[in-house]
């Protein structure tokens, strides 16, 4: 995801980039189409180019995984396919001894390591720096004509890397060019460098910024992150909606308040709560500092690195989380259902069981979940979820389910076409950003402003308020 969002902030068309041959490299497949890769996003024509010319495949069947991670050996396979495009030297394939099992990338290693490329540990997931490696071994020079004049990066200044980032191929992690050597990559990011060698059409003209210097806390600074101050202000607020979730939390299940005193299993709550809000503080300003690179509203930002995910993504995302999607007919007794089952055998349509529900339904929840109900395993009524397990997407059960709120009715629906899953989705897909962003962050502690917080104090100045207003 992370390339996502980058490569929609360092595409400055500040440049023009020159006319490079790309005859090593043509069309020798017809592309399919991948329903995990949408043509709105923003690796779409990438991944197009490295299957048109073989240098890169699907996953399997109408896949491609573009947000999966990429191992040594997947790498090397790309990186032996480049060589083989470039050098016009085929890659071998050894024919295997009469009871021995090769593995898939064994000639493509063989092939790279003859040729004096290194090919460490397959099997593990590449970093940025391995695959760098790779494709440094098999790109001539010939294919690196420079767009750009860039001479420093915040983190290296190794010329070869310096070479790549010249000729568009490389615009690092950040709008500085940070490379992050120890980083992984996701196949869409793979793609796009190698379609970037592919196609010099696909170059990147790039101007880093100057990554900014970290400043000295201020009075009002309790925390920076890359820089960017963090108020004491917005800590106190986290402080105080941390704090505030717990006391709700412990109030509904045991009728107990926010105790300062107590332990609740985690160590005394005020230390817990300052470092919970610290990680949310961080997580709040690399949110804004994202949205302003994009140039949309906070209340925007998920939207906008998801736009508009596919049917099928939808799907893997409920698959994988195992969520069921119902709607139902809660009926007070066994002669009631059977009216129920009745109308529906007349005329088994959606439509009827939504006249149905609103004549006998007797769950008010239904009427504000009009698009049924989203749920995992042990958020219903163990008879509701057996219910709507038992049943296909589309169908309805021809028994009533009973359970301790009396008969249902249930008909299972396609989770995938729930308005709140694709908020799901677009909230997670942020979430994994963040995280990512917050592991390679710079953050400075302002220790004698943080130490100055009585968490307390600033919750009950907090509660105070509410009371004043209410």
């Amino acid at each position: 995801m992370k390339k996502k969002l980058l490569c929609a902030l360092l595409c400055a068309a500040l440049l023009t980039p020159a006319a490079l041959a790309a005859g090593s490299f043509p069309a020798v497949n017809a592309y399919p189409g991948f329903s995990d890769v949408d043509q709105g996003s923003w690796y779409y024509t990438s991944v197009k180019q490295c299957y048109e010319t073989g240098l890169m495949k699907g996953t399997g069947t109408d896949r491609f995984s573009p947000q999966g991670t990429m191992t040594v050996a997947e790498c090397a396979a790309i990186a032996a396919r480049l060589r083989e495009a470039v050098t016009g030297e085929p890659i071998p394939s050894a024919t295997p001894l009469a009871g021995q099992t090769r593995l898939w990338y064994q000639d493509y290693v063989d092939y790279l390591t003859v040729n004096a490329v290194a090919v460490p540990e397959p099997t593990k997931n590449a970093t940025r720096q391995e695959f760098f490696d790779l494709l440094s071994a098999v790109t001539p020079a010939s294919e690196l004509a420079p767009i750009n004049a860039i001479t420093a990066l915040p983190d290296t200044s190794d010329p070869s890397l310096l070479a790549f980032y010249n000729a568009g191929i490389l615009t690092g992690v950040d709008k500085y060019g940070t490379f992050h050597a120890a980083g992984e990559l996701t196949r869409a990011e793979v793609a796009t460098m190698v379609a970037r060698i592919a196609d010099p059409a696909l170059r990147q003209p790039f101007i880093p910024q100057e990554a900014p210097t970290v400043s000295t806390p201020g009075a009002d600074t309790v925390m920076t992150v890359n820089g960017r101050s963090v108020s004491r202000e917005l800590l106190e607020h986290m402080i105080c909606m941390i704090a505030y979730d717990m006391d709700y939390q412990l109030s509904a299940s045991s009728g107990q308040r926010l105790d300062w005193n107590q332990t609740y299993n985690i160590g005394a709550p005020a230390p817990y709560i300052l470092s919970a809000a610290q990680t949310e503080a961080v997580y709040q300003t690399l949110a804004e500092a994202v949205a302003e690179e994009l140039g949309c509203p906070m209340d925007q930002l998920a939207q906008q690195l998801t736009p508009n995910p596919s049917q099928e993504t939808l799907q893997t995302y409920a698959k994988q989380y195992g969520l069921l999607r119902a709607k139902h007919i809660l009926c007070p007794d066994p002669d009631t259902a059977q009216a129920v089952l009745d109308g529906l055998e007349a005329v088994p349509t959606l439509d009827q069981f939504d006249a149905l529900l609103q004549v006998f339904g007797q769950d008010p929840g239904m009427a504000q979940n009009p698009d049924g109900y989203l749920f995992s395993s042990g958020e219903m009524v163990p008879e509701f979820e057996k219910g709507t397990q038992a049943l296909a997407i589309g169908e309805y059960s021809k028994e009533p389910v009973q359970s301790q709120f009396g008969y249902h009715i249930i008909w299972r629906l396609d989770p995938a076409g729930h308005p709140d899953l694709i908020a799901a989705l677009r909230q997670e897909v942020l979430d994994q950003l963040l995280t990512s962003l917050a592991q390679q962050a710079q953050v400075t502690v302002n220790e004698a402003a943080l130490a100055a917080i009585d968490v307390p104090t600033v919750y009950n100045a907090f509660l105070s308020t509410l009371s004043a207003s209410s």
